[in-house]
């Protein structure tokens, strides 16, 4: 995340070989709610603008605030569920990265389809994400973040 985010922060051997539009396209598109994709488009009942967005959110169906935008790697698999996230909050002007993973799977058994992302993971990642917003809300800062790569037109996106 690291390496999309401030690939100037991270060791060469380290960043991806994109050029500057390249980082901006793939921000923009890791930062997109569900109802802003037009290519392919998405139906907001089956896939609201929380989909995918453990952190904060962990499973809520609702409109989060557009001034927060989350740019994300999320994954679950056997019980597992991971979030990498990098939180930028326009209005508040403030940004956090974090990364979690959950295993969640009380019956121990492997490729059952039977996890527990609904009642342990989810909760978890919604409880994480909104403990540390509200610390960053708190937190003095020494310097005030430059926010401006990550605010994008979603109108324009490429077919």
């Amino acid at each position: 995340m690291r390496s999309v985010v401030f690939p100037d922060q991270v060791s060469a051997g380290q960043r991806f070989h994109l050029n500057s539009e390249d980082y901006g396209f793939v921000r923009k598109y890791m930062s997109m709610f569900p109802r802003e994709s037009r290519y392919p488009s998405y139906d907001n009942t089956e896939f609201p603008d929380t989909y995918v967005k453990f952190l904060l959110f962990g499973g809520e169906k609702k409109w989060p605030d557009s001034n927060i935008r989350i740019l994300n790697k999320p994954g679950d698999a056997y019980g597992f569920m991971l979030d990498i996230d990098y939180v930028a909050d326009f209005k508040n002007n403030i940004e956090f990265m974090v990364s979690a993973v959950i295993y969640c799977n009380s019956d121990g058994i492997l490729n059952d389809d039977k996890y527990d992302y609904d009642t342990i993971a989810y909760p978890f990642f919604r409880h994480l994400g909104r403990v540390i917003y509200n610390y960053e809300m708190k937190r003095k800062r020494k310097h005030v973040p430059d926010l401006s790569s990550f605010r994008f037109n979603y109108e324009e996106q490429e077919p």
